[in-house]
C-alpha cells in the first residue's frame, strides 16, 4: 500500500519540487499540500496522512505549533521536518516537539529521500546538527511552554504585524477574545508593546529575525 503524504511549505516552488520528486517514487502518494500553518492543520485533519513533510517557518501558525498539534491529534502520522532555518532556538523548539526526523534543505535530494523512506517505514532520521541538539534538549521544556496553544498562535500573528480584526478572522474568534489574549500575553510575559512581543517571538523562531 502506498504511503500517503502531505507536504507543507510556504514556498510554492518547494512544494512543487517535492511533489515532482515523490511522484517518481511508486511507493508514495501525495494527498495534500498547504502553504500556511492554518491550512496545514486543516489538511492533516481531513486527509490523515501517513507522513507529513513540514517546514518550520510558516505564516499564521508556525511549523512547530503544527508539529505539536499533529503529534497530539494524529499520533499515527509520521512527521519529517524539512526546513531551511538556521535558527538554533527554532531547531531546539521543534525537536522538543518530537518529530520523527529532521533534515535541512541544504542537504541533497539523496538525503531527503533516505529520510522519507526511513521515517515512512517506522524509523527515525536526524541530520548531524539535529542529532547534537536532540541530545542537548533531552528533558528540557519548550521555551514557549508556559503559553497556551491559542496564546502561541496569537503571539505569532501579532509578531507578523496582523491586526486584531485580521487575527479574529483567521482563527474564527471574536475580536474581543483576541484583545483579551493580547492583554494576557503582555501580562504573562511582562511585555507591554508589540515591539517587545515581536522580539520575543523572533527569539523563539516563531517569525524570521529581521
Amino acid at each position: 500500500m502506498k504511503k500517503r503524504i502531505v507536504i507543507v511549505d510556504d514556498h510554492v516552488s518547494m512544494r512543487d519540487m517535492l511533489m515532482w520528486v515523490l511522484l517518481h517514487e511508486a511507493e508514495y502518494q501525495i494527498i495534500g499540500q498547504a502553504g500556511s500553518g492554518i491550512e496545514a492543520i486543516k489538511v492533516c485533519a481531513t486527509c490523515r496522512p501517513d507522513l507529513l513533510i513540514l517546514d518550520l517557518v510558516l505564516p499564521c501558525i508556525s511549523g512547530t505549533e503544527v508539529l505539536r498539534r499533529v503529534r497530539k491529534e494524529l499520533p499515527g502520522t509520521r512527521i519529517l521536518i524539512f526546513t531551511g532555518t538556521c535558527s538554533t532556538a527554532l531547531m531546539r523548539e521543534a525537536l522538543l516537539g518530537r518529530p520523527h526526523g529532521y533534515v535541512e534543505k541544504l542537504e541533497g535530494l539523496k538525503v531527503l529521500k533516505q529520510a522519507i523512506s526511513t521515517i515512512s517505514r517506522g524509523g527515525s532520521y536526524y541530520s548531524a546538527v539535529a542529532n547534537r541538539l536532540l541530545s542537548e534538549t533531552a528533558g528540557a521544556r519548550p521555551a514557549s511552554g508556559d503559553l497556551s496553544r491559542r496564546e502561541r498562535e496569537i503571539l505569532q500573528m501579532i509578531a507578523e504585524g496582523r491586526s486584531s480584526k485580521e487575527i479574529s478572522s483567521l482563527l474564527n474568534v471574536a475580536v474581543k477574545t483576541v484583545e483579551n489574549h493580547r492583554s494576557n500575553l503582555m501580562a504573562k510575559l511582562d511585555m507591554h508593546d508589540v515591539a517587545s512581543l515581536t522580539r520575543y517571538a523572533a527569539g523563539r523562531g516563531m517569525v524570521p529575525l529581521e
